[in-house]
């Protein structure tokens, strides 16, 4: 599915593109849930969700989702690969929800 747009942003569309960016997160051992509740990475889990919607590799991250392990590095062509890693070494990787 190309990147959503205004045009082609339905419900599902959204919570599909949520559902595949909590398993990103997930599988690279940061949560989702964590991210949204640190106050001082607001703007950062912001851009995420909007990082994920204009993503036009859904089908990509579907597969390699479905193929990967737990812990593991974002693919080259996930558009929040810079945060995920720089979340991970910044020690919040598995952050307990506050």
């Amino acid at each position: 599915m190309p990147a959503l747009s205004p045009d082609t942003l339905t419900i599902d569309a959204f919570e599909e593109r949520m559902r595949l960016r909590r398993r990103m997160f997930a599988q690279c051992g940061v949560s989702v849930a964590a991210l949204h509740a640190a106050q001082d990475l607001d703007a950062a889990a912001r851009r995420s969700v909007e990082t994920c919607v204009s993503c036009d590799a859904d089908g990509s991250c579907a597969a390699w989702l479905g193929a990967g392990q737990r812990g593991e590095t974002p693919p080259r062509f996930c558009p929040n690969r810079d945060l995920i890693a720089s979340l991970r070494a910044d020690g919040r990787a598995d952050m307990p929800v506050s």
